[in-house]
């Protein structure tokens, strides 16, 4: 399967494989940091904090699906560079009032309670508590609607973007890998 992105093309499985797998065939486990990780080493990530003279990646992420067992993000990969801004457009290609949709960008380890505290946060927040454990998010969409929403890649690192409407998060999850700036590309 072949993810193509502006400025560079890469095999998702490639990808999953060097970032979460043990590489170079030694033997030896490769750690995956994950977001949180790496953002204890560097400055605080500033999802306003977009470069004018940042190279924009185009993405458009759709969700289709009418029941739970149906409903599905359209990628379950997405990867950009360090350094980049991403312009991402989703689209609620749903039919059915009961498939409401968002994008929110989270690390791994902490889908459950991301989750947990949108449900606390309800629907007049989009079903989303803002905090340091959401870099990005969009507002809860509804069938047939999309919406866009520009950031500044996060650090070099793994994510997972996640559905916080009730229910949805163990189902529409997906990687979002941030690639190091200076890596060719694969």
């Amino acid at each position: 399967m072949k993810i193509e992105f502006t400025g560079f093309t890469a095999t998702a499985c490639s990808l999953m494989f060097c970032f979460l797998s043990s590489c170079g065939g030694s033997g030896t486990e490769t750690k995956t940091e994950s977001g949180s990780d790496l953002l204890k080493n560097t400055k605080a990530y500033d999802r306003n904090a977009i470069d004018p003279n940042a190279q924009v990646v185009e993405i458009l992420l759709s969700t289709s699906g009418n029941t739970m067992a149906e409903m599905k993000y359209d990628k379950d990969t997405i990867a950009v560079r360090e350094g980049t801004t991403v312009s991402l457009t989703f689209m609620n290609g749903s039919v059915d009032m009961s498939m409401q949709h968002n994008f929110v960008l989270v690390d791994p380890e902490s889908i459950q309670q991301v989750a947990d505290e949108g449900l606390k946060a309800g629907k007049n927040k989009d079903f989303i508590e803002e905090g340091p454990l959401v870099y990005v998010h969009t507002k809860m969409t509804v069938p047939g609607e999309t919406t866009l929403i520009r950031f500044p890649a996060p650090p070099a690192g793994v994510y997972k973007f996640v559905c916080t409407y009730p229910g949805h998060y163990s189902i529409m999850q997906g990687w979002f890998i941030v690639e190091k700036a200076g890596n060719a590309a694969p």
